[in-house]
């Protein structure tokens, strides 16, 4: 099995698939800021934060060397969406981003004379 799926890619698939869902909550996350409308935007984020954070996340954590951080950062870049698009589709999570068109009002009862 050592040569089909070796150890080391398994030990940083891993490590990336933990990181994953703590990158998928904070992109979930900056999805509610205002100045964030278009999609190659939250692309963006997702690419920079996975660099940003998975890298030292890691090497702190799992005491990988920076080359392996940078494989783990590539396969949470990766992995991240399609965690959520799965997670989502199976429904076993429901965020919705709040956005403009679903502000609701509540409105005050009216009084019976």
């Amino acid at each position: 099995m050592e040569f089909v799926l070796p150890t080391k890619l398994l030990h940083i698939l891993m490590i990336s698939m933990m990181f994953s869902v703590i990158l998928m909550a904070f992109i979930q996350k900056c999805k509610t800021l205002k100045i964030i409308r278009k999609s190659s935007l939250i692309w963006l984020l997702n690419f920079i934060f996975s660099f940003l954070l998975g890298i030292p996340f890691a090497h702190m954590f799992y005491e990988v060397s920076w080359l392996e951080g940078i494989w783990v950062a590539i396969f949470s870049f990766i992995g991240a969406p399609g965690l959520y698009e799965t997670l989502k589709n199976q429904q076993i999570i429901s965020y919705k981003p709040k956005g403009v068109s679903e502000i609701q009002t509540i409105e005050e009862p009216t009084e019976k004379s």
